[in-house]
C-alpha cells in the first residue's frame, strides 16, 4: 500500500531544503565577493577577469554571473558592502547639541574610511561605465547623514554658503582632494595634522560663529 505524505509533513521538509539553499547561495556570493576583493586589492580593476576571478573562488563565471549579472553589478555588490561599512561610522559619531562638532566627526570618520580602504574608494569614484547606473545606496547614504547635519547649520542660519548643495560640493572636493592626494602621494612628507588642518580650514569656511553673522550677511554698521 502506497503512503503518501502529509500536507504538514511535506512543509517540514521544504524548510530545511530552503533554508540549506539560501545558506549555499549566501556562502557562494561570500566567497566570490572575498575573492573579488583579494583581486583587486592585489591586481587592481583591470586585471579583474571572469576567469581570473573563477579560477580564485572556484566558482564558474556562469555562476558568478547567476549571482550578480555581470561585472559591474559585482562591483557595486562589493562597494556597497564595504561602503556601508562606512555609513555605520558616520551613523555612530555622537550626536549633540553642537552640529559643527557632528559635522566635523563625519567628515573624519569619511576621511579615515577612503585612506584605510583606498582600492574600494577608487572603484567608487571611478567614472560609471554605464551613465544612468546610479552610485552603491550606501554611498547615497553617507551623504545623506551629512546633509542632515547640514540642514541643522542652515536653519540656524550658520551656513557661510549659498545652499546645502553648494555646501556638499565644497565638502566633497575638500575630502576627495584629501583623499585622493594621500592615496596617490603616500611618499609625500605630508605633516601629521594634514588632513585635521584642512578640515579645519574647510569648516571656518563653511559654518559661521553662533551667534555671528554669515559671511555672505554683511555685518550691522557701527554707529559713528
Amino acid at each position: 500500500m502506497s503512503h503518501t505524505a502529509s500536507p504538514m509533513t511535506a512543509r517540514s521538509t521544504e524548510k530545511p531544503v530552503a533554508k540549506r539553499r539560501l545558506q549555499q547561495r549566501e556562502e557562494a556570493r561570500r566567497a566570490i565577493l572575498d575573492a573579488t576583493e583579494g583581486l583587486l586589492v592585489a591586481e587592481g580593476y583591470e586585471a579583474l577577469s571572469m576567469r581570473r576571478l573563477a579560477e580564485q573562488c572556484g566558482y564558474t563565471a556562469p555562476s558568478i554571473y547567476h549571482h550578480f549579472g555581470d561585472k559591474r553589478g559585482l562591483i557595486d555588490a562589493l562597494l556597497e558592502e564595504r561602503f556601508g561599512l562606512l555609513v555605520e561610522r558616520i551613523r555612530s559619531v555622537a550626536a549633540g547639541d553642537d552640529p559643527v562638532e557632528i559635522l566635523h566627526g563625519q567628515l573624519s570618520a569619511f576621511v579615515r574610511f577612503g585612506l584605510e580602504n583606498p582600492t574600494h574608494y577608487r572603484l567608487l569614484m571611478a567614472p560609471r561605465l554605464d551613465a544612468e547606473s546610479p552610485p552603491p545606496r550606501s554611498s547615497e547614504a553617507a551623504r545623506e547623514l551629512i546633509e542632515v547635519t547640514l540642514t541643522r547649520l542652515a536653519q540656524a542660519r550658520r551656513l557661510q554658503v549659498g545652499d546645502i548643495e553648494e555646501a556638499v560640493q565644497c565638502i566633497w572636493t575638500t575630502l576627495h582632494g584629501l583623499i585622493s592626494l594621500h592615496i596617490s602621494r603616500p611618499d609625500h612628507p605630508w605633516t601629521p595634522n594634514h588632513v585635521e588642518a584642512a578640515l579645519g580650514i574647510l569648516l571656518r569656511g563653511l559654518v559661521a560663529p553662533a551667534g555671528g553673522p554669515r559671511s555672505s550677511e554683511p555685518a550691522a554698521e557701527q554707529p559713528g
